[in-house]
């Protein structure tokens, strides 16, 4: 049996919308999308917006939220264009209810009914997503019918690399057992893979004479595919009204870089997110996070603030994945006791939001059509 015929159990989907046009619920993911890794051989990040004074006032209008509100907007598309852009796209506001920025890691695998479509339903899923080195994933089936356990039995389970690149990928068994859900803990350097790969998880099940099959991938760096690891040193300060967070990055692996972080305030609540787009040499390098002043300001964060779920992964074009993840830094960094009024409340600019309302102004000025320029 060939583990391509496989059907598969689940995708992750990352959409990106302009936002002249369209309003995203989730901000954040937007931001994503956010243009080419800035190339700079130093340790320096990525620098500060620092333009001209702005040519539009800081406060000519108001930022969308950022989870959205139902229904259909009829501002026109300038209006539109500089709500969605009062905040730089690598440093946005952070909340509770955004979930996958919050918890990067998770999975979302749902409840499926059996192909029999007969009453009976499972879950086939792992306790995250991006594994590391010696560390094991937990490994779970629970199948129910009417919401109680259903009896089946095992006829085959089993992880394989996935790559159509390779005839025999290597594949190792699995052992589900136990009563009510199946599970069991799966140890991905049995493997032996020198570089990060996807690895599929397969599993078939049968109760009575039917079989059902179903499949989930997760990604997995060995030890010595880390391209770099964060080392746990970090500075702040203010610059050009916005909080700047160091990073030590301890790089092994030469190349342009993507590294994100959450930020909490003093009450332990999430007030930011921001995120770095770098080209590292190898060495001791030094990221510089930039939580945009605005941010902080218009969510009346006081600190000390803390950062949460700091993680980075390497651009390995032309290879699948064609990110080389970085393992989470699992502790966090504390900063200076900043108090509300700290930071700047003006809005973001660049030379590249100018043109950009300069063209929307004239197009408005012209009478082009300027019907609704949004959707939640």
């Amino acid at each position: 049996m060939q583990v391509r015929r496989w059907a598969a159990g689940g995708a992750l989907v990352v959409g990106v919308i302009a936002a002249l046009v369209w309003r995203v619920d989730h901000a954040p993911d937007a931001a994503r999308a956010e243009p080419a890794v800035v190339a700079v051989s130093t340790a320096v990040a990525t620098s500060l917006p620092r333009p001209p004074a702005p040519t539009v006032p800081a406060g000519a209008v108001a930022p969308y939220p950022e989870l959205g509100e139902p229904g259909l907007a009829h501002d026109d598309p300038l209006t539109a264009y500089q709500k969605a852009n009062v905040y730089p796209p690598t440093s946005r506001p952070l909340t509770a209810e955004h979930v996958d920025l919050l918890q990067p890691n998770a999975r979302h695998e749902s409840v499926r009914p059996t192909d029999a479509d007969d009453g009976v339903e499972y879950l086939f899923t792992a306790d995250r997503y991006f594994v590391f080195g010696d560390e094991t994933l937990t490994i779970t089936l629970d199948v129910q019918r009417e919401g109680r356990p259903q009896p089946v039995a095992i006829t085959q389970a089993f992880a394989a690399v996935s790559d159509h690149r390779l005839p025999d990928p290597p594949r190792t068994p699995l052992a589900l057992r136990g009563a009510g859900p199946l599970t069991t803990r799966f140890a991905p350097a049995a493997l032996g893979l020198k570089t990060q790969a996807t690895i599929g998880l397969y599993v078939e099940f049968q109760y009575g004479d039917t079989r059902q099959r179903a499949h989930i991938d997760f990604g997995y760096t060995p030890a010595a595919g880390v391209p770099a690891r964060f080392t746990g040193v970090f500075a702040d300060h203010i610059e050009n009204g916005s909080l700047v967070v160091r990073a030590g990055v301890a790089v092994a692996a030469a190349g342009r870089y993507v590294i994100d972080c959450n930020l909490y305030d003093a009450s332990d609540r999430p007030v930011a997110w921001t995120r770095a787009k770098v080209a590292l040499d190898a060495g001791t390098r030094d990221v510089a996070l930039a939580f945009f002043g605005k941010v902080l300001a218009d969510q009346h964060a006081q600190g000390p603030f803390h950062l949460g779920q700091l993680r980075g992964a390497r651009f390995d074009p032309g290879h699948e994945p064609d990110l080389e993840q970085m393992p989470p830094f699992a502790g966090t960094f504390t900063t200076a006791p900043y108090p509300d009024g700290a930071f700047s409340d003006a809005a973001y600019d660049s030379p590249e939001k100018q043109r950009m309302i300069e063209f929307l102004t004239e197009q408005k000025e012209r009478g082009v059509h300027q019907g609704p320029a949004r959707n939640h």
